[in-house]
């Protein structure tokens, strides 16, 4: 039971202890988008994709915003972005994915 009037709890409002491991959530978006988006893993970890080296604090600090505030969804976009020239070929592409910020 949680008490009201409590020094940790400032203004009579209970603070709410439930915490989630942000790592977790990553984990579970991967496995999600690999099944919803037709990811492999490796797409997920290379170039600028959410599980690279370059963005996963990126990552990580989006999804624990999203765990710890009132959020009820996390979007989740696939691009292809072309090594190429604007000739409109498609050989030479490479698909990122990136959690979009909240609007």
């Amino acid at each position: 039971m949680t008490e009201v009037d409590s020094p940790a709890s400032p203004n009579g409002v209970a603070k709410d202890t439930f915490a989630v491991d942000p790592i977790l959530i990553v984990e579970y978006l991967a496995k999600v988008i690999e099944i919803t988006l037709g990811a492999a893993r490796k797409d997920l970890e290379n170039g600028n994709s959410l599980l690279s080296k370059s963005r996963y604090h990126d990552t990580i600090s989006r999804c624990t915003r999203f765990a710890s505030e009132n959020q009820v969804a996390l979007y989740v976009t696939k691009d292809i972005a072309s090594a190429g020239g604007l000739d409109g070929s498609i050989d030479g592409t490479s698909t990122f994915f990136e959690i979009c910020p909240r609007e």
